[in-house]
Parts: C-alpha cells; sequence; structure tokens
C-alpha cells in the first residue's frame, strides 16, 4: 500500500481542527515582526523544495517535511497583489510584485534583501525575472528589454534593447530566446543579443523542450532553433490564437500545447517527429493556461477549478478527473522545483504538491492572517511519506541532431577524475567546461569503488573534443539500462558500450513516417533503467527505409540537397530535356525510383531536370555551405574544393575565396561551379630534434593542439618522437610530441641521474663506506659499495655509512638500457664490484642495481 500525507476533506473543516494544526505548525516556528530576515532555520535548497507565494510574503517549503520551514519577514504585497518569486543561478531570489512593478532581490540561504528593491510601476504586469544556467535576466516587456542582473557592486552591461516589442521570452543553457511582435527570432547571450532571424511564418510562441528552445508557428508546426539553422521537428495538431504552449517552468521532453477554446491538449517528441492530442473532459467550459511537464506526465492548470489535469506522456492518455488545487477558484501558480510539481493559490494555506511518479500530496505554507483554508487542515500535514523508490537523477541524452559546435570552433580537454570522484562532483566539472555530461550507472562490481563514484569517461580524459560536445560519465552503481530511444542509431549504441553492455542494431520492419526517424532508435530492449548484468546483450531497433518525396518543379540542387542532408539518400542529377512552357531550366524534370516508393537509406535517387542557361552571382567570402546552396539553386552543380588553410591567413574556416566560373558569366544549367575555400586541414611540420618547449608553442599557434609526453631518453630537452608525423591534419588536431625533462649524469655505475630526480619507475641508488679500521669492514680497514637496500636495512653493516648517491632506472622502461649488478665474494675479506651485464654475471652473491644509460 502506497502511503500518501493525510488529506482533509475539500473546502474548511472545524475550526477545532484547524486551530489544532496552528498550534502543532507554531510551535517550531520563529515568529517575527517586520523586518528582514527569515522567520525559521535557514532554508535548504536541495531537499526538494520551493519558494511560493504565501499571502503578502514568500515562504519555503520543504519537498519532504511538506512544511514551511522558513518564510521573508517582510511584506512584499497588499490586499490581493500578486508575487512571483523565481530562483536565480547566482543563488539569490527575484520576486516581482506583478501589481506593483517592484522587483526585490533576496539572498536565498538568508531570506534577507542584498540589494535595493526595483521600483517599476509603469511595468506592473509586464516583467519577468527569467534564470538561465550562468546568468539571470529582468525581461521588461514595457521597456522592451532585456536585462542581466548582477551581484552588488557589480556594474551590469547595457540593456538589450528589443524596439519591436517583446512578445514572449524562455530560457534554456546559457541564453534567452524571444519573439518580437514582428514574429523575429531574438537570441541573447551573456547580456548581448547574438543573432536575430526569422522563420518566414507567423509565430504562436516560444517554449522549452528537450533541453532545446523551440518556435511555433501559426499553423502548429514546431521548430527547433538553436543550430546553425531552425529545423522543423513536426506538426502539434492544434494550432490558433486560443493555443498557449509549455511553460518554460516545467518543460521537459515534448512540445507541450493546449488549446483552450476546445481542451484539446498536444505533445510532440522532438526527437522522433511523433506526437498525439487527448481531449480533456471538461464538464463545464475550464480556464486552462500554460502545462507542465515532471517525468512522464505533463499537467494543464485550469483556473477554473482550480484544478490541474494529469496527461499521460507514454500512454498518450488523459486522467478522467482532475486534481483539486486549493483555493478559490482564479489563477494560480504552476511550477517544477526539487524534483516536484507545485501548484500554489497564493492566498490560500495549502498548496497541492505532485512528485515525480504522478503522486499528489499536499503541503501546509503555515498559517496567515490573509490566507484562506479550503483544505482545512485537519490532520498533521505531511503525516505520511512516500515508499516510491527514487531513481538516481540522469541527464537526458542530447537531441539527435548530435553535439553543438562551439561558436569559435574551440576545443576543450575532457579531464581526468580521481578515483572516489562522486559523479555528480565530476558533471559539474565537465559542464562549467561547456561540454555537456550524461551519467551512467556501469554497475558495482568494481573493488574499492563506493556507489556513485566516477568509474571512467567517454571520451577518455585527455582527449581534446568541441565545446558543446557530450562526454559519457561511468559510475558505480547498479547497471542500469540507458535511455537511448529518440538517439541516432550508432550514438545510441555507443552509449549502449559505454555503460559495458553489448549493443546489437535490429532494423524496423515499420517504414518511417517523417525523415527525422530515419536512423532514429524507435525501441529498446531492455527498456531504459532496467537493472541488468554487465556485457548484457541491449538491442536497438530503428526504421532505414521512408517513402520517398515528391520534388518535380523543384531546383535540383536544392532538391538533391534534400534528398541527401534530410532523407539520407544519395543524389545522382544529370541533364534531362529541354525547358517546356511552364518551367524553368534546372527545375526537376523527374525522379527515379519514383515519389512514394519506399526507399532504404543510403538509396541513389536520379533526379532529371530541365536545360537551360544560368548566370550565377558571386559567393566570394560566403561560408562553403550557402555558397553550394546559392550555386545548386541556379541550377547549377557545386564542386567544393578545399584550399588554402585558413589558420595560415587568419580567415574562417569554410570561407569561400575562389569561384570558376566566375560570377556574372552565363553557363549551361547543370555546369559545373568550382568553389575554392579555406580549409581546416594545415601542415604539421617534423619537430625531431628541435627543443619540446618551442615545438609545442609552434604545434598550438598553428591551430593544433600539442600533448606533450615526458619519456626516458638520456637526450634531454629535445622532442624525440611525434605522433602524428609531419603531414596535413584536422585543425585541433592532438600532436603528440615525446621529449626527455630529465638530466642525466655521470657516476661510476655510469649515466644516471641525481637524487630526487622523479623519473618513472625511480630506484634510488646509496652510496655505502666503512672506513673503521682493523677489519670492522667486512674483514678489511676501508670497504665501500652500492646498494638499492636504504639506511638501516640489516643487511648492510653496522660500520657502514650511506647517502642517497643517484637514481637508477627500472630496467625496461626505455631503449638503450644497460644493466647495473653489484657482486661479492661469499667469504672475508668481503670485495664488492659494480658490473654492466644484461644477464647475471657469475658471483657468490649479487644485487640487480636497475638500469643506466
Amino acid at each position: 500500500m502506497r502511503l500518501t500525507w493525510l488529506r482533509a476533506p475539500k473546502r474548511p473543516a472545524g475550526r477545532a481542527g484547524a486551530a489544532l494544526l496552528t498550534v502543532a505548525t507554531l510551535a517550531g516556528i520563529l515568529t517575527a515582526a517586520a523586518g528582514i530576515g527569515y522567520t525559521a532555520s535557514r532554508p535548504l535548497l536541495g531537499d526538494g523544495s520551493a519558494f511560493l507565494g504565501k499571502g503578502h510574503t514568500v515562504a519555503h517549503v520543504n519537498g519532504e517535511t511538506g512544511k514551511s520551514d522558513a518564510e521573508v519577514a517582510m511584506q512584499l504585497a497588499t490586499g490581493k497583489e500578486t508575487l512571483q518569486p523565481v530562483r536565480m543561478p547566482d543563488g539569490r531570489l527575484a520576486i516581482v510584485n506583478k501589481d506593483t512593478g517592484t522587483v526585490s532581490y533576496l539572498d536565498a540561504a538568508t531570506l534577507a534583501p542584498d540589494a535595493p528593491a526595483e521600483q517599476r510601476p509603469t511595468s506592473k504586469g509586464r516583467i519577468e525575472p527569467v534564470p538561465t544556467e550562468s546568468d539571470g535576466y529582468l525581461v521588461d516587456q514595457e521597456r522592451d528589454t532585456v536585462e542581466k542582473i548582477t551581484k552588488p557592486g557589480q556594474s551590469p552591461p547595457p540593456p538589450v534593447s528589443v524596439p519591436d516589442g517583446i512578445k514572449a521570452v524562455v530560457p534554456c543553457a546559457d541564453s534567452v530566446w524571444l519573439t518580437t511582435e514582428k514574429d523575429e527570432v531574438v537570441e541573447v547571450v551573456s547580456g548581448r543579443e547574438v543573432r536575430r532571424f526569422r522563420l518566414g511564418a507567423p509565430l504562436l510562441g516560444l517554449t522549452v523542450s528537450d533541453s532545446h528552445p523551440i518556435a511555433v508557428t501559426a499553423d502548429g508546426t514546431a521548430y527547433m532553433i538553436d543550430g546553425e539553422t531552425p529545423r522543423a521537428v513536426g506538426k502539434l495538431g492544434i494550432a490558433g490564437t486560443a493555443v498557449v504552449l509549455g511553460a518554460w517552468r516545467g518543460a521537459g521532453r515534448h512540445v507541450l500545447a493546449v488549446d483552450r477554446a476546445s481542451g484539446t491538449v498536444a505533445a510532440l517528441d522532438p526527437r522522433t517527429g511523433r506526437g498525439f492530442t487527448v481531449q480533456l473532459k471538461l464538464k463545464s467550459r475550464g480556464d486552462l493556461a500554460a502545462p507542465v511537464t515532471l517525468g512522464s506526465f505533463a499537467y494543464v492548470p485550469d483556473y477554473a477549478g482550480p484544478s490541474l489535469w494529469k496527461i499521460d506522456l507514454g500512454r498518450a492518455t488523459a486522467a478522467s478527473r482532475p486534481l483539486d488545487v486549493p483555493g478559490q477558484p482564479g489563477p494560480f501558480e504552476l511550477s517544477v522545483s526539487g524534483g516536484r510539481v507545485w501548484a500554489n493559490n497564493q492566498y490560500d494555506r495549502s498548496v497541492l504538491v505532485v512528485d515525480a511518479n504522478g503522486h499528489e500530496r499536499y503541503a501546509d505554507k503555515g498559517t496567515g492572517a490573509e490566507l484562506t483554508d479550503t483544505e482545512g487542515q485537519t490532520g498533521p500535514p505531511g503525516g505520511g511519506s512516500p515508499t516510491d523508490p527514487k531513481d538516481p537523477p540522469t541527464q537526458r541524452p542530447p537531441s539527435p541532431q548530435g553535439p553543438p559546435k562551439g561558436p569559435d570552433g574551440r576545443l576543450v580537454t575532457v579531464p581526468s577524475f580521481a578515483r572516489g570522484t562522486p559523479h555528480e562532483q565530476a558533471c559539474a566539472t565537465i559542464t562549467e567546461l561547456g561540454l555537456r555530461c550524461r551519467a551512467v550507472s556501469a554497475g558495482d562490481d568494481e573493488p574499492g569503488v563506493d556507489p556513485g563514484d566516477v568509474l571512467g569517461t567517454s571520451p577518455a580524459a585527455g582527449r581534446r573534443v568541441p565545446v558543446g560536445s557530450r562526454v559519457v560519465v561511468r559510475y558505480a552503481g547498479p547497471l542500469r539500462t540507458p535511455e537511448v530511444t529518440g538517439l541516432p542509431y550508432r550514438e545510441a549504441c555507443r552509449q549502449v558500450t559505454a555503460a559495458r553492455l553489448r549493443c546489437e542494431q535490429v532494423v524496423s520492419a515499420e517504414v518511417a513516417i517523417a525523415p527525422e526517424q530515419l536512423g532514429v532508435v524507435s525501441a529498446q530492449a531492455p527498456q531504459a533503467q532496467t537493472e541488468i548484468s554487465r556485457n548484457s546483450l541491449v538491442t536497438v531497433t530503428y526504421p532505414d527505409s521512408i517513402a520517398l518525396p515528391n520534388v518535380a518543379d523543384q531546383a535540383f540542387g536544392a532538391a538533391c540537397t534534400r534528398l541527401e542532408e534530410l532523407y539520407k539518400m544519395r543524389c545522382q542529377a544529370v541533364l534531362g530535356g529541354p525547358v517546356t512552357a511552364g518551367k524553368q531550366a534546372g527545375q526537376v524534370q523527374s525522379q527515379e525510383p519514383a515519389a512514394g516508393t519506399v526507399a532504404k537509406m543510403g538509396t541513389t535517387v536520379t533526379l532529371r531536370y530541365y536545360k537551360g542557361e544560368s548566370t550565377p552571382g558571386t559567393v566570394v567570402g560566403a561560408n562553403i555551405s550557402a555558397a553550394c546552396g546559392a550555386i545548386q539553386a541556379e541550377g547549377l552543380e557545386c564542386v567544393p574544393v578545399e584550399g588554402t588553410c585558413a589558420q595560415t591567413v587568419g580567415r574562417p574556416v569554410g570561407e569561400v575565396y575562389g569561384q570558376d566560373p566566375p560570377a556574372g558569366q552565363t553557363v549551361a544549367v547543370g555546369s559545373r561551379v568550382t568553389l575554392t575555400y579555406y580549409g581546416d586541414k594545415c601542415t604539421v611540420p617534423g619537430y625531431g630534434g628541435q627543443g619540446w618547449e618551442a615545438a609545442c608553442n609552434d604545434i598550438n599557434a598553428r591551430g593544433f593542439s600539442c600533448n606533450a609526453v615526458p619519456v626516458l631518453n638520456p637526450t634531454p630537452g629535445v622532442v624525440l618522437a611525434q605522433d602524428p608525423p609531419a603531414g596535413t591534419y584536422q585543425l585541433g588536431t592532438p600532436v603528440t610530441i615525446h621529449y626527455s625533462p630529465w638530466t642525466p649524469v655521470p657516476t661510476v655505475l655510469g649515466a644516471a641521474y641525481p637524487p630526487g630526480t622523479q623519473i618513472p619507475g625511480a630506484r634510488v641508488i646509496y652510496h655505502y663506506t666503512c672506513d673503521a679500521g682493523g677489519d670492522l669492514c667486512r674483514g678489511l680497514p676501508r670497504n665501500e659499495f652500492y646498494s638499492g637496500l636504504a639506511p638501516g636495512s640489516p643487511t648492510i653493516g653496522a660500520h657502514f655509512r650511506g647517502a642517497a648517491y643517484a637514481v637508477l632506472m627500472t630496467c625496461g622502461t626505455a631503449a638503450g638500457q644497460a644493466r647495473v649488478w653489484r657482486t661479492w665474494n661469499g667469504g672475508s675479506p668481503r670485495y664488492y664490484q659494480h658490473v654492466r651485464s644484461e644477464s647475471p654475471p657469475p658471483a657468490d652473491d649479487r644485487e640487480e642495481l636497475g638500469c643506466v644509460w
């Protein structure tokens, strides 16, 4: 049986019950009058909690206990004014009074103000605090500005002005995305506008899905907009002015929308392009608003109840009745915080809380003169606790488009982690480097490793990867199958094998409905998060065939690009017949296989196009991809040729600097136009015998990555070997050079290293002397020898004094080494000799000292 918090009947109960609870609640709360600070113990921010409006102030409600454990000890509202608290990434709390335009900033740990409140009376109701992963912003739709929120004492950058008016705004990763009244999309990063573009259609709004910003056009088409170019991911199935999109404060994997007029809810998976719609069973006209997502459920607020409709995203079904939200009918706050959904009426004592498994509870914000008590509070709030197991948090895999390249092409090194590093800490370090982290449980049979500790990474530590790349962190714990549905099948198998499982690729018998589904995993067995033994088999199923589109009358260059890039086919364009009435040169005349034919990825599609002439314009200075697209759109064949290395002339990689035939020359449609562009393959010279530091500096200056590896060698300070050898390679390629940082010195044993030298496999050799006279030195008045035995060893002899003499190498660690032995006779007097020999020399007894040069 699942335990739940005790819930009272809907609507008020008797005063006695309410009074009992009030006494119990106040017993643990320090009451404060007007002032600053917090009225209870310091709030814990990692306890599955939320900051919620509570009457005229803001309370911190603990998700585990179901009680308020702290609240702001100052009045932030009067009457029925609405407060909007938002956590900022710098540990602060921004609170907006939406009816007065006042913005307050508090330390989230102490709930004390740390900056003067801002008064924006003309912007009331049009201000929203927006947190990204690193920064906080204040979006003012009245002033049409996006302002970076800085810590006290720091000077903020100038506001980003949006003179065309701000229509919608969402945060995603480190960017703020907004749309204007003229249907432009604007991206703001680090307090400045970085790009602005149009989708070519009126916009319905913005949302966030699967860690990507999504723009939805008026016809219900969803576009992923954070790539180099916007990419359509599917249609919602609903459209119109009554449609509202999912809230960024509760974004999940699916693109969500609800038609407020019909009560239809739409969900679209951007990884697969598949979606569904469900109809809410509204008994009367509802007042629906922006939905949120948590786990495998979506939640739609209905202000008319007030209530919350639950949608099962896995089964594509809606609950037959909604969950009751405490308070009177009207708007309420809906957000996701601490792994829970919070439906909060600011002026009611209770708040509806739903966990990741879809189980609802009620939490108690405590008493207040301005609060109603619609739940009655006749039982102890939080009087039970859920028994559902909580799975460890995982990071959702990125979109099947693969990791984005850094905006400046930078590479970073995958860090290494010491044994015992928690995987959460490793992921935080990886994220700080501009990479994306995917934590994968890899079994618990590693000796000496605690659960949750890092076992390794993929790519391995030391690898240089582009900014934005994904790094899989394997950690000790119950081995579970990773979630790979929706990923390209090769990437899915990479994640499966990174988790130390075997991967089998199976082609689905089903035909892909949309090209975005080609090669993308549609099913996996076992399912994600299934406990599994190491080296077990995981099957990933994906479609590899699709019905070909009709490209007739399209420019054959653009048609080929569409077939190759979107449909993953091979395209062959051949000259067809002359232009006929109503047609244009370069348009597709026919295609083979015909439109509608089901073809597998990699099938060659032949396009015949109409003959004619074309006069292309100049594409010099453009990126090769865009330039080739422009040439193909003219009905010409683009022949890209990589030319001069971009690094050597200081130009961007891919910039076109040669066009043949030149711009303005009339040529037959189908002619070849050769475009020469600055390439990313540059020369790496040979560095053998050069100083290793100068060589490393030159490698980095050429746009490559120097990896200097110390090795044992008698010649110090110079490059002894390099990998790869001299030649032409892609910019950013790691170049490993081997050198010796240790200088050998002559000794009586041969060339060795001074005492204290930290070479690999160091063997410290001591010089022992005895000059006690008589026959105290093993039968001689004076005797000496060299040994690896440390002073104090019982076999050294009482009258022998020792001191570190040299550091020898462990034999077999480098080429050109020679073994050194100490030998002696078994009688008295004892004579010592030191012999260089690869095999044990003849003697009564001997000690191998190590190797010298």
